[in-house]
C-alpha cells in the first residue's frame, strides 16, 4: 500500500513531466459530457502506441498506474474516461483505478484482464457504461451468440511465468508466485455481439441508434487468442459520419482517429475479419468525482 500511496503523491509530478492534460484547463469542465470525452481522446492523438504500458507500479507488473505519453487499445480508452468524469487531478488516478480493477482495489490478479468477463461487468456495475444498447436497443436479428473458452486459472499461470521470467527469476521464486495465482471458476467467455455484417449494411439505421460517443469492441475469430474481444476504442458521430478512436497495434503505431468504415476495410484484407462489435455509453457522472 505504502508504494501506492507515494505513486498517488507523486501523480501530478509524472502528469507534468509527460504532458499537461487537457482537463487542466478548467474550462473544459463546463463541456457537455461525451464533449469532454471526445476533446480528451483528440488530446492523444498521435501518442505513442506500446503493448501493455500500464500495471500496477509493484510486483508482478511494475509498470506505472498511469501514462499520458503511452498507450495500448485499453489503456487508451481507460484513461480518456477517467479523465473526463474526473474534476481535478487527483481524482485521476482513483478513478483510474476504478475502470481498470475490481472494486478499484490495486492487484494484479484484480485487474479487468478480460473484457466481456472482468472490465464490462465491473464498469456496468459502477455505472461507467450501460448495457441498453446491446440489450434493449439493437434488434435481435442483428445479435448473435459468442462463446470462447476461458480457462481463467491456466492464464494465470502462463502470465506469471512471463513476467517472472522477463525479470530474470529463477525456478523457485517463480514456483513461489504460482502458488499465489487465485483458483478461477471462470472456464468461457459468453455474450450476445452485433454482427458486424448486419451493423455495416444498415449504417444509416445504426447511426440513429447510437450516442455522440460510445465504448466501442471488435470481434474476430482469433484461435491464438482465448477472448472474445480482440480491440477496442471509442466511436464519435461527427457530421454524419461514424469516427473510429483507438491505439491500433500497426505503423507507425500512433493513437489515431479514422472513419470506422476505415478499419472494417483494412480488418477484411486479413485472415480473421470483424465478426461483431460491442457497444457500450459512457454515462455521465451523477458527481464529478
Amino acid at each position: 500500500m505504502r508504494k501506492i500511496y507515494v505513486f498517488i503523491i507523486c501523480l501530478s509530478f509524472v502528469l507534468a513531466a509527460e504532458a499537461k492534460a487537457p482537463l487542466f484547463d478548467s474550462s473544459l469542465l463546463k463541456l457537455e459530457f461525451e464533449d469532454r470525452v471526445i476533446k480528451t481522446a483528440d488530446f492523444f492523438i498521435n501518442r505513442e502506441v506500446s503493448l501493455d504500458p500500464l500495471g500496477e507500479g509493484f510486483g508482478l507488473d511494475p509498470d506505472p498506474l498511469i501514462s499520458t505519453t503511452k498507450f495500448d487499445c485499453t489503456t487508451f480508452v481507460e484513461v480518456v474516461l477517467a479523465i473526463s468524469i474526473s474534476k481535478n487531478e487527483d481524482s485521476i488516478i482513483q478513478n483510474l483505478n476504478q475502470i481498470r480493477y475490481k472494486d478499484g482495489k490495486v492487484s494484479y490478479y484484480n485487474r479487468n484482464h478480460f473484457m466481456v468477463s472482468d472490465w464490462i461487468p465491473e464498469n456496468i456495475k459502477t455505472g461507467l457504461i450501460s448495457p441498453d444498447l446491446m440489450n434493449n436497443v439493437f434488434p435481435k436479428e442483428a445479435l448473435k451468440r459468442g462463446r470462447r473458452r476461458l480457462n481463467k486459472t491456466t492464464w494465470f499461470f502462463h502470465r506469471v511465468i512471463d513476467l517472472l521470467d522477463k525479470k530474470g527469476k529463477g525456478p523457485k521464486e517463480i514456483i513461489a508466485a504460482l502458488d499465489e495465482v487465485p483458483e478461477s471458476n471462470g472456464r468461457k467467455e459468453e455474450t450476445n455481439f452485433l454482427r458486424a455484417n448486419y451493423f455495416r449494411d444498415n449504417t444509416g439505421k445504426m447511426y440513429t441508434m447510437l450516442p455522440k460517443v460510445s465504448v466501442i469492441m471488435f470481434i474476430r475469430n482469433m484461435p491464438n487468442i482465448p477472448t472474445l474481444v480482440t480491440h477496442m476504442g471509442l466511436l464519435v458521430k461527427e457530421d454524419a459520419k461514424l469516427i473510429l478512436y483507438h491505439a491500433p497495434r500497426r505503423r507507425p503505431w500512433r493513437v489515431s482517429k479514422e472513419l470506422l468504415e476505415d478499419y472494417f476495410k483494412e480488418m477484411d484484407q486479413h485472415r480473421a475479419p470483424i465478426q461483431g462489435l460491442l457497444l457500450y455509453k459512457i454515462n455521465s457522472p451523477k458527481s464529478n468525482l
